[in-house]
């Protein structure tokens, strides 16, 4: 493992600070159960130093004398715990200064507050967990849909770290086979099936950036702006893709005057929806202000909803929206399918055949889930069938990933092309250390304190 398994012990709160039912002050390291016997009395004088691990001790925080408060106190031997580290949990009542007194007594008897996502760290340090499976703790907690939570569940059990160390086993393996061309040139080595090999082991590391590209929205979602002149139903839609009355909707045109985002969940994929300001020329400064801000909105979303009436006909207003150019891609929606139709999809001419025609009411409901569906098909090739399907890596993860593919592409090339064993076995040495990377053997510091930081204190 890369790094020196550190030797002092850490504390630090690990609940949200706060009110709440209790509140719990985590050590870990070797003097984490002498330090909170120090603290620690018992009715039954309970010596805490000696009791059996994974145990549950009621009693009393003391320091200077003084009784801090009504404590449970866990105790929990290593290498069975969290960090592989001896670890004591202190459970708290939960309020705001108790905790923070039990936390002073314990760093003023011998611990160190521990620095953001120093637990995991240790549980990284010391071998009990690999470096996505570090990540999948942090993607566990900011977990955004049951399917996120799903697949960084099935991350922690292991399935990404497994998959890329038996993808650098069988390159070890290859490696070791051309190399022995290298030492001994009258072997000769099946080119085909080595092709063949090489060929099968790019295609499993590009099934899994693929997944990694599935994952990436599960983490930072997509985001759609909902666009169209005043009182098209742009608010309307909002409410209904949301299934709940977000967006003030009145027959007063030009009600929102301000962009509304909001998080929905689509498939399993959490996507913001940004509510805009109609697009029309602006009557006064505030009004003004909200169609810049509609704009802007319109510049980082992955996805436009351009609204017009079914009901009435297509104003210079939506003929101005209908004919921009728009740098991003673009769904006609046609609302108010529920009145009678003054449009039809023959109206929007040319458009309606470079980009996507739906019909639907805000206002019902029908036509929201073909709409839905359109939206998953556009953005992701298709709603994520589910956990199996989906890696949640980080960026420089799907850069190694990346990098893999294309070391393993490069040495079935220039194999094909006849080249020396030297070339190709140079290729898949870099292909080796690349997957040794992705398990974060020799893994840069820089990449593991950008990791660590992302976590709270107290994790």
């Amino acid at each position: 493992m890369h790094g020196v398994i550190p030797s002092d012990t850490i504390a630090a709160i690990s609940t949200p600070i706060g009110e709440g039912g209790i509140g719990i002050v985590r050590l870990s390291g070797p003097d984490a159960i002498e330090i909170a016997h120090r603290l620690f009395r018992s009715p039954r004088r309970v010596d805490i130093r000696g009791v059996p691990t994974h145990t549950i001790h009621y009693g009393h925080v003391l320091f200077n004398g003084e009784t801090i408060d009504e404590v449970l106190l866990s105790v929990m031997r290593a290498p069975g715990t969290y960090t592989r580290e001896d670890v004591v949990e202190i459970n708290c009542h939960g309020g705001i200064v108790a905790v923070r007194l039990v936390l002073d007594a314990v760093l003023a008897s011998g611990a160190r507050l521990a620095e953001r996502g120093e637990f995991t760290k240790r549980a990284f340090l010391n071998g009990r967990i690999s470096l996505d499976q570090a990540s999948s703790v942090l993607n566990i907690v900011r977990a955004r849909t049951k399917l996120g939570l799903e697949v960084a569940v099935d991350q922690l059990g292991g399935r990404f770290s497994e998959q890329i160390a038996l993808l650098r086993e069988q390159i070890a393996s290859l490696l070791a086979r051309i190399e022995v061309q290298i030492d001994y040139p009258d072997e000769d080595i099946e080119q085909q099936g080595l092709l063949a090999e090489i060929g099968q082991l790019a295609v499993r590391v590009e099934r899994l950036l693929t997944a990694s590209s599935h994952g990436k929205v599960l983490l930072e979602g997509l985001t759609i702006a909902i666009v169209g002149r005043p009182n098209v139903g742009k608010s309307t839609l909002l409410n209904a893709l949301l299934s709940e009355e977000r967006a003030i909707v009145t027959e007063v045109p030009g009600t929102t005057r301000d962009t509304v985002e909001e998080i929905a969940v689509l498939g399993g994929v959490p996507v913001r929806l940004i509510d805009t300001a109609g697009m029309r020329q602006p009557g006064d400064p505030v009004e003004a202000e909200g169609v810049r801000r509609s704009q802007e909105a319109m510049k980082r979303s992955d996805l436009i909803l351009l609204i017009l009436d079914r009901s009435c006909e297509l104003s210079a207003e939506d003929m101005s929206l209908l004919q921009r150019e728009w740098d991003r891609p673009l769904f006609i929606v046609l609302n108010k399918i529920d009145l009678p139709a003054a449009v039809r999809r023959s109206a929007i001419g040319s458009r309606a055949e470079a980009h996507p025609v739906f019909e639907i009411s805000g206002k019902t409901g029908e036509g929201i889930d073909r709409l839905e569906q359109g939206i998953l098909d556009r953005l992701l090739g298709g709603e994520i069938a589910g956990r199996s399907s989906a890696l949640l890596l980080d960026v420089w993860e799907r850069d190694l990933l990346r990098r893999l593919h294309e070391s393993l592409s490069r040495a079935g090339g220039v194999l094909e092309q006849g080249a020396s064993v030297d070339i190709i076995a140079e290729g898949l040495r870099a292909a080796h250390r690349i997957a040794g990377e992705l398990q974060g053997i020799d893994a840069d510091e820089e990449v593991l304190d950008q990791l660590f930081r992302r976590f709270c204190v107290g994790k």
